[in-house]
């Protein structure tokens, strides 16, 4: 599969510090630096090390305590489970992710009907959203942060709790959006994640970096790290 990078796209962000508002709470991250650009890329670590906390950041959901976050264009989010709206069909919802994103009617129904194309919902979009199965309800996850036109894609575990059949389809419209030059940025604390289209791991334990390079890299390095030793050696034997 041939990827069209989106070379002119970044999110940065520069010595970020960021912790929750609630006494006795710790700095989940502290002087944290990362660039993401059009590589597809997936950020494993375990459960608690950060990772929903940085997407957050990186979207503009949250703001740093101090430090710097900055995005070049547009970024569509998938929260980890998508809620379906009561009432509401699968045309219906994505237009109205459209509409929170700032589009106008006409523009949101067209940016609504290529975003159903380009998750294989086309079908289902006359279907009350409260109906869909799991894998239904991932790609229309996608479908909402695909509905203002974003350049870049965050997805925070997007194939949580899937089974395998409903896993391959949202790989297949991850890996169909990566060829079309759209920037990836998914999470995830399991093995499955890890293989196309991601070219780019990144390694997460609380709250620091321990690891940035290519998957290739990942495998083939002699990891000094334990979290990183652990999770390569896992993902080796799954």
């Amino acid at each position: 599969m041939s990827v069209i990078l989106s070379e002119a796209f970044d999110i940065r962000a520069d010595q970020v510090h960021f912790r929750y508002r609630r006494r006795g709470a710790g700095a989940v991250l502290a002087d944290f630096s990362v660039a993401l650009d059009g590589r597809p890329t997936v950020l494993i670590g375990p459960n608690g090390a950060g990772k929903s906390t940085l997407m957050r950041l990186l979207t503009g959901q949250l703001r740093p305590s101090r430090g710097t976050i900055t995005r070049s264009g547009k970024v569509g989010w998938s929260a980890q489970h998508t809620a379906a709206l009561p009432g509401f069909t699968v045309t219906e919802q994505v237009q109205y992710a459209s509409w929170l994103a700032g589009l106008a009617r006409a523009a949101a129904v067209d940016e609504t009907a290529r975003a159903l194309a380009r998750t294989n919902l086309t079908e289902l979009a006359g279907r009350p959203a409260t109906q869909l199965s799991g894998g239904e309800l991932a790609r229309l996850g996608i479908a909402c942060a695909l509905a203002s036109a974003p350049e870049f894609l965050v997805l925070d575990e997007p194939t949580a709790a899937l089974d395998p059949l409903a896993r391959r389809s949202v790989t297949a419209v991850l890996q169909a959006l990566a060829a079309q030059g759209v920037g990836i940025l998914v999470s995830s604390h399991t093995a499955t994640d890890v293989g196309p289209p991601f070219t780019r791991l990144l390694v997460l334990d609380r709250g620091r970096l321990e690891f940035d390079g290519s998957v290739q890299q990942f495998f083939g390095l002699r990891h000094t790290s334990g979290v990183v030793a652990d999770l390569a050696q896992a993902l080796r034997d799954r």
